[in-house]
């Protein structure tokens, strides 16, 4: 049998291919999913993340800052480990539920970061495209801005311009400047593989034919030289991860040790607005410092392995999630 044509009128035809084409992204989009595994685990892990991030925020409102401390567990020599009350146990000294803490910390975490990488990205992204297009001045002034920044270790810098900052900024926006110097910090590292890759796309023969067809530069940037300059970033945004992480750890590690005692911290030396703040980075090192301690030695192993874990899977969904992403971007690349 043959299939009979059907005539459509022309606004017929219209909306059908109206249609086609508004599906067609949906259909694209769940392909991609279905055939990069790696894309979907990471957005599954990190949908977790932010489903539990939005209840805690949902439940503690306001105070979703503060933890609940107890005064018997914080005394106790000999704080309760992994219970059925308590998944994760007790951290001593402090004397906070370690699951709660971990959970009511997702939101802060979530937001911190996103903050840093969103800010660094997105500067670093469009100052290394328009360089790489653009040449001239505009690349003389991006490239030796960056290589200036890049010529310290950002964690080291990191730590520097915020000891160094920190009396000039009113109490209580000392984690808004942390969020700000480490974009500032890390946007380079975006910025200069970029421009590298932007600078060899402007070459493409789609560009030129998009230059000499009279298109201006805002839409050339964003039509061709952004989407087919992302692979660079992708491949930085884990490490820059674990490089906030590792820096929000330092912070209170240092206070903890360099007192002798983990009772006493530099309350200066850290952007959070306490020692009992959830933040990750903070319980990682609350928990290395009093599970440690030689009374304790590996005993209370449960105050630095679950923050820890929470931290390790986090930065795995991060990286599967932008590894899918590459390999989803690497056909338009190659075009």
């Amino acid at each position: 049998m043959t299939a009979l044509a059907v005539e459509l009128e022309p606004w017929e035809e219209e909306a059908l291919v109206s249609l086609r084409a508004a599906r067609t992204p949906v259909r694209r989009i769940l392909r991609s999913l279905a055939r990069n595994p790696s894309l979907l685990t990471g957005i599954t892990i990190l949908g977790v993340y932010a489903t539990l991030g939005l209840l805690a925020w949902l439940q503690y409102g306001s105070g979703v800052g503060v933890l609940p401390l107890s005064f018997a567990w914080a005394q106790s020599l000999s704080p309760p480990g992994p219970t059925l009350a308590h998944p994760f146990g007790i951290m001593n000294v402090l004397g906070i539920d370690v699951a709660n803490a971990l959970y009511e910390a997702i939101p802060w975490d979530l937001a911190i970061l996103g903050s840093i990488l969103g800010l660094a990205v997105a500067l670093g992204t469009v100052a290394g495209a328009w360089a790489g297009y653009a040449r001239g001045p505009i690349d003389w002034v991006v490239t030796s801005l960056v290589d200036l920044l890049l010529s310290v270790p950002p964690f080291f810098l990191v730590i520097v311009l915020f000891v160094g900052l920190y009396n000039f900024v009113p109490v209580g926006y000392t984690l808004v400047l942390f969020v700000l110097l480490f974009a500032v910090v890390l946007w380079p590292y975006y910025a200069r593989p970029v421009r590298s890759r932007a600078e060899s796309v402007t070459a493409e023969p789609y560009v030129e034919a998009a230059r000499a067809a009279g298109g201006s530069r805002a839409r050339i940037l964003t039509r061709h030289i952004l989407p087919n300059s992302l692979d660079p970033v992708f491949a930085q945004i884990p490490i820059d991860v674990y490089q906030v992480f590792f820096v929000l750890t330092v912070f209170p590690f240092l206070g903890c040790w360099a007192q002798g005692s983990p009772g006493h911290a530099f309350a200066w030396l850290t952007p959070l607005p306490s020692a009992a703040f959830p933040e990750w980075g903070n319980l990682l090192a609350q928990g290395v410092c009093y599970g440690l301690q030689p009374a304790g030695s590996l005993n209370f192993w449960w105050m630095y392995t679950f923050p820890a874990l929470v931290l390790i899977l986090f930065g795995v969904a991060v990286a599967l999630t932008t590894d899918g992403l590459s390999a989803v971007f690497q056909p338009r690349v190659a075009r």
